[in-house]
Formats: C-alpha cells, structure tokens, sequence
C-alpha cells in the first residue's frame, strides 16, 4: 500500500512539474481588444518600488498620504483596470471598435449585456505604440445591487511611465447606505 502511494504521489509531483515548464494556453482569453490587463501588468513591472501620492475619498472623507509600493501592492492598487480588460472569448462581438486619429474605442453593442460599458486610449501624437491615456467605464446593475466605476491612466510621454490615475466608483445594496469611493494617484519620480 505504501508502495502503490509513493507512485502515486510521484507521478502526482512530475505530471505538476511538467505544467510548469509549458503553460497552457487560456481558452477564454482572446487577442481582439486593446489589451488592458496586459498593459497595466507591464506597467506594474516597470513602476514597482516608486511611491504614490494618493488622495482618497470615501464617502466625504478624504485623506492624503504618500506611499511606496512593490509589485504586489500596484497589482493589488491598479486592480480595478485590469479587470476592466475585455479580452475574453464572451466578449468576441459584444463590442464596436472604432479608431478616430489617435484615438482607439471600444464601446458595448446596444442591447448586448457587459459590465465594461467602454474603454477608451488616447496615443500619444505620431506614434501609435505609445499610449498616453486610458479610460474606462463599468456598470452592473441587478435588482439587489447596483456599481459604477469610472477610471482612467495617464502615461508620461517621455518615459512611457505610468504618470497618474484616478478612479471613481459608486456602490448600492438594497437596504444599505450608497458608497462613493473616489482614487486618486500621482507617481513621484
């Protein structure tokens, strides 16, 4: 019996080594859309250990303060946006994609269901690859709850750094007092 467990948890240990060496590819994910989750984790990689001016206001309390944060602390601050990402295979044609100049849309079909309403990026003049704003807007709405959020980044042209964002939400439970949550960061150098 112990022989038969140790096989097992071997075969168990090199079947989860072997995942690890190649990924598997995420069925759901799609490449049709700005890729917004992509582009914050490239950012979070690149402004790790910078500190943040924040300004917060929660329901008419404000605070400010600066903090420094790792990784985890960006990912965990720029979240918001990178759930906002609509690159998944639900949302194949659920949205217009629509280039005016530098700017790029991406804006829910009417009729279509979606929490991500729109995002918009903004480039920087002449270039294309360079972004210098991101905005975006989010509604879910049933007959318990009701949220809006509204967030936007903004890029410096010259170090192609993430420079600021803001983030504003709106949050309603049946029964319960509405929050309004109101982010606002600026990266110092």
């Amino acid at each position: 019996m112990k022989k038969q467990f140790s096989i097992l948890m071997l075969g168990l240990l090199f079947s989860c080594n072997q995942g690890e060496e190649q990924p598997l590819a995420n069925p759901t994910q799609i490449n049709q859309y700005f890729p917004l989750k992509d582009f914050v984790s490239d950012q979070i990689g690149r402004i790790s250990d910078m500190s943040v001016e924040k300004l917060t206001d929660i329901n008419g309390q404000e605070e400010s303060f600066e903090v420094k944060l790792d990784a985890e602390g960006w990912r965990k601050e720029l979240d918001i946006f990178i759930q906002s990402d609509i690159n998944k295979a639900a949302n194949a044609s659920a949205y217009h994609t629509e280039e005016k100049g530098l700017v790029l849309r991406h804006e829910l079909k009417q009729g279509l269901k979606g929490e991500v309403k729109h995002i918009q990026v903004e480039y920087a003049s002449g270039e294309k690859e360079e972004v210098q704003k991101i905005e975006f807007k989010s509604e879910k709405d049933n007959f318990f709850y009701h949220s809006l959020s509204e967030g936007v980044l903004e890029v410096d042209a010259e170090t192609g750094l993430l420079k600021s964002y803001h983030v504003k939400g709106y949050q309603k439970v049946w029964f319960l007092d509405p929050n309004q949550i109101e982010i606002s960061g600026k990266l110092k150098r």
